[in-house]
């Protein structure tokens, strides 16, 4: 056991290169670079809050609801918190937050979310302050005991390593849900279409083994970390008593070995965790099936039925007496829309990148949904844009505004447009336009403290709406012809959604004894009565001309589209709750500053590791700043083979619109050849000498994506200079370079547009990619080279669904001078990289998926995949001699086998498999293992 144990230890140092020595900056998320920042300093905590300019009032709500919760968070965690930053983003149109040791930092995305399955009747910041708080309580943990020697020995991303391996994501997450539920009114334990993924995977494909919990499947859609993870971390409160996670956290980062966390649970349980997790979800699928015993649903199903994958249609919308529309995505494809008429489905367009979408609206003529609208430098700062499609012509057409569109609505008659706009100082309001004209009819303003959900224009000039407020949620209904209020239905906590209104009727989703159920509401007499009783809930409903309803039903195969004719199910008098007054709270006010932008050294990462090559020992710093805007690296490197050292710094400043990249290093390099000029070759010198080098470049990384589409398009542009001193061999490797100071320049353009994929798919089914390459030494000096080349690869579907076909093809010329630069293409697989004057080169791949498996083998392996590859290379190599051109050719084909799997049920994917191929210089069959992901 003690040998298990020691193996762990060098196993995490010698993984921890993937994550510590980064050689290249990847491209961060940055706002933009007119952003003035401001800092708030809690006054009684370790917490400092890091905000744009213009998001004064969401900062002082976010350091409220700090100073509310953050000691009730950390109650039942035996840690205390060190200074954390928390950094409010309000550029974008996501709805997310999160807490990373990389640049240690929480980030609250600002603009709340229009998913009631998320929001419930809580307040959006309050929820994420709640929700993100206790990560960085759960962090704090990594700074004690064992877990204290990773972060002394290699900072944040040590201490970020061990944690995550000793400790499943499910409790990361599940834990922070249970405390969000445990200090919001409405946590998501307690909103039904949160669980449905659960509930509905039991009772239809029954108690899933934890390998497979973790790893997930290609086959099934299994609940994720979120969902599981809070069943399990509630399951363990429950039984254990509400300090036991944290116990359990902290014993069992004091075990640096696999299966620590099983181990120490088995001790407090008498359970390992596959059996505790069987346990806990048995109880639950009995109770489920108690439950269900008396659900019945008179509904027809117009959807497909789904049996061998996961396949989901939403947001249903009746177009015309026997035609509707919807959103389909799943497994095998990305979010399209299809129209179904006569119980046949057709797509009609592949929907771009969709912002949140919790409705969708349709008339006779149009379909309109909201798409994000990228920023083509800035990726903390997004738009969106009305997408109306064309029923008749198939066209699409795009109305782009200013501000954030979401959750448009058409109205029956084609004539007005109803969008939601999300504000960056957090601040809303209604639009509703003219579809003919573009032009502003009127803005409808929504009170302070208010939030609008799903408004949706309706019949007789009328919309209705959620809107929640004080922890409540009522629908409201609106004349458009005076703009005003004209009913209200004040509904409480219930967490109700998607309003739809026709004639005397609203109709919506409500909880209803545990499950989402279509409601509706007789505006006149205020009675209700519950239409469906759908066995996991029911969501999205509109009215169809022949008295029945349309509507979306989860499924653990994904949602179908369900008809229901308006039966004679019992009406009641609605239950209203009193509405609750506004509360002018007495908030405190925080003290705030200026936050300067060259806040850029940001030191969190240092140490010891083994470089990525695997043959070079490196002590290293790394620096980020919490503004994304600067990436910086110091250190020493020794390479064994050579018995030298090099220093080196490198940065990358990301804040202004090109991103600019610097390196410096100093290396003691050896080098050793036969200074021979005729056989025998038997006079080996090795010489020692120093090279300095230096690159400062420009990129333009810029994102183009505008559709299904993902493109991109990055310029950049370099200068090289490297001094060489007491190189006294006569001879030298055309490679390296001779006494003296050289420079070079290096142009670069690299552009691709890929279809997105499928979660099935091997690659992106279509597409294309391209680049371009320029090295040369155009200054005045003793060395002088020069090498371009341009290649191109094209990506189309195989024979079968989920297959896909690439096609390379590459040429690169290198000219005949004194010094070589290295080749930016590769050889044929199995060869060596040898240097060519001009260098032709063609590979074809037919990838495709053999299995999806799910195959549970102990707590070793849980293998999730089998993929192929079936390639062909080619090169033809030319060099110019004295007599000509000399040439030389290059084949091979052969076959790749890998495998996805998870690893000591780590929640990380691997994929590793084995290569045979032919070689037509040697012809001979060659075996190689591949590494293709390790999963860090």
């Amino acid at each position: 056991m003690a040998v298990k144990k020691f193996a762990l230890f060098l196993w995490c140092i010698s993984f921890s290169p993937g994550l510590l020595g980064q050689l290249n900056y990847s491209l961060l998320d940055q706002n933009p670079a007119s952003v003035r920042w401001k800092q708030l300093q809690l006054p009684n905590h370790a917490i400092q809050i890091i905000y744009p300019e213009d998001a004064d009032s969401l900062a002082q709500l976010t350091a409220y609801y700090l100073e509310k919760h953050v000691n009730q968070v950390g109650q039942t965690i035996p840690s205390k918190l060190h200074p954390w930053k928390i950094l409010l983003q309000n550029r974008g149109i996501y709805s997310n937050g999160f807490v990373s040791l990389n640049a240690p930092r929480a980030e609250l995305f600002t603009i709340p979310t229009q998913n009631p399955a998320l929001v419930g009747t809580n307040e959006w910041l309050e929820m994420l302050v709640s929700h993100e708080t206790r990560h960085m309580f759960q962090n704090e943990l990594g700074r004690q005991g064992l877990a204290k020697v990773f972060r002394s020995l290699w900072g944040s991303n040590g201490q970020a390593l061990y944690s995550n391996l000793i400790i499943p994501n499910w409790l990361w997450e599940g834990d922070a849900v249970e405390t969000e539920t445990r200090l919001n009114p409405i946590g998501r334990s307690k909103i039904p279409e949160f669980y449905l993924p659960l509930q509905a995977y039991l009772l239809e494909y029954g108690i899933p083994s934890y390998g497979k919990m973790m790893g997930k499947s290609y086959r099934q859609l299994v609940p994720n970390h979120y969902v599981f993870g809070q069943f399990l971390s509630q399951y363990i409160r429950q039984k254990q008593g509400e300090l036991a996670i944290g116990q359990i956290w902290q014993k069992s980062l004091l075990r640096p070995y696999p299966f620590a966390f099983s181990s120490v649970l088995k001790e407090r349980t008498g359970l390992s965790i596959d059996q505790f997790s069987q346990l806990a979800l048995k109880e639950l699928r009995d109770s489920i099936q108690m439950r269900r015993l008396n659900v019945s649903d008179q509904s027809e199903q117009i959807s497909p039925k789904v049996s061998q994958t996961f396949t989901s249609y939403k947001f249903p919308c009746w177009v015309t007496e026997d035609t509707f529309v919807a959103i389909k995505s799943g497994f095998s494809t990305i979010p399209v829309l299809v129209e179904f008429s006569r119980g046949q489905e057709k797509e009609l367009t592949k929907l771009g990148p969709i912002s949140e979408m919790n409705m969708l609206s349709a008339s006779k003529e149009w379909v309109i949904w909201s798409e994000i609208k990228f920023d083509v430098r800035w990726g903390q700062k997004q738009g969106t844009r009305l997408v109306l499609f064309n029923r008749k012509t198939k066209e699409k057409i795009f109305w782009d505004g200013d501000e954030k569109w979401i959750n448009p609505s058409i109205s029956q008659d084609n004539k007005q447009v109803l969008t939601l706009v999300q504000q960056i100082n957090g601040s809303s309001h209604l639009l509703l336009l003219d579809v003919d004209t573009r032009q502003l009819i009127k803005k409808i303003p929504i009170s302070s403290g208010e939030q609008v959900l799903h408004a949706r224009l309706a019949d007789q000039n009328r919309m209705v709406y959620v809107v929640k407020s004080q922890h409540q949620k009522s629908i409201r209904i609106m004349d458009l012809e005076r703009f005003a209020v004209i009913h209200e239905f004040h509904l409480g906590s219930n967490n109700i959604g998607a309003p739809f209104l026709k004639g005397d009727f609203v109709y919506f989703n409500q909880p209803i004894e545990g499950l989402d159920q279509i409601v509706r509401i007789h505006v006149k007499n205020k009675q209700q009565q519950v239409i469906t009783h759908a066995p996991f809930g029911a969501y999205s409903a509109q009215v169809i001309s022949n008295d029945a309803i349309v509507y979306q039903s989860y499924r653990a195969s994904g949602d179908a589209i369900m008809v229901k004719k308006l039966g004679n199910e019992p009406w009641s008098t609605l239950l209203q709750s009193k509405p609750t007054p506004v509360l002018q709270e007495l908030r405190p006010h925080y003290a705030s500053q200026k936050y300067s932008k060259w806040n850029i050294f940001n030191v969190y990462s240092w140490g010891p590791l083994i470089a990525a090559q695997g043959n070079q020992l490196e002590v290293s710093l790394l620096s980020k700043n919490v503004t994304n805007t600067l990436q910086a690296g110091i250190g020493y490197q020794y390479d064994p083979n050579e018995r030298s050292g090099t220093q080196f710094a490198r940065f990358s400043y990301q804040g202004l619109f090109p991103v600019i990249d610097a390196s410096f290093q100093n290396s003691q390099r050896s080098t050793s050849l036969y200074v021979d000029k005729r056989a025998p070759f038997d006079s080996l010198r090795t010489d020692n000498w120093m090279q300095t080098k230096g690159d400062i470049g420009i990129r333009l990384p810029l994102n183009l994506t505008h559709s299904a589409f993902a493109e991109y398009l990055t310029l950049s542009s370099t200068y090289s200079f490297f001094q060489v001193n007491g190189y006294d061999l006569p001879l030298r490797f055309k490679s390296e370079a001779f006494n003296g100071l050289y420079s070079s320049m290096t142009h670069a353009i690299s552009y691709s547009k890929l279809l997105n994929r499928a979660y099935r798919d091997v690659q992106s089914p279509w597409g294309y990619q391209i680049g371009l390459h320029w090295q040369g030494t155009p200054f005045s000096q003793n060395l002088n080279s020069e090498i371009w080349s341009a290649q191109g690869k094209v990506f189309v579907p195989g024979l079968f669904r989920h297959h896909g076909i690439s096609l390379r093809g590459a040429y690169q010329q290198q000219s005949n001078g004194n010094y070589t630069f290295a080749s930016t293409l590769a050889l044929p697989r199995g060869y060596t990289t040898v240097l060519y004057n001009r260098l032709f080169t063609f590979s074809a791949d037919y990838k495709f998926p053999i299995a999806n498996t799910d195959l549970n083998i102990g707590r070793l392996l849980y293998v999730k995949r089998l993929k192929g590859n079936i390639f062909f290379d080619a090169s033809q190599g030319e060099n110019i001699v004295k007599d000509g051109t000399s040439t030389t050719t290059f084949q091979s084909f052969g076959v790749d086998l890998s495998s996805q799997f998870h690893f000591l049920r780590f929640s990380q994917n691997f994929e590793i498999g084995v290569r045979c191929l032919y070689k037509s210089q040697t012809k001979q069959i060659e075996w190689y293992p591949l590494v293709i992901d390790i999963g860090f």
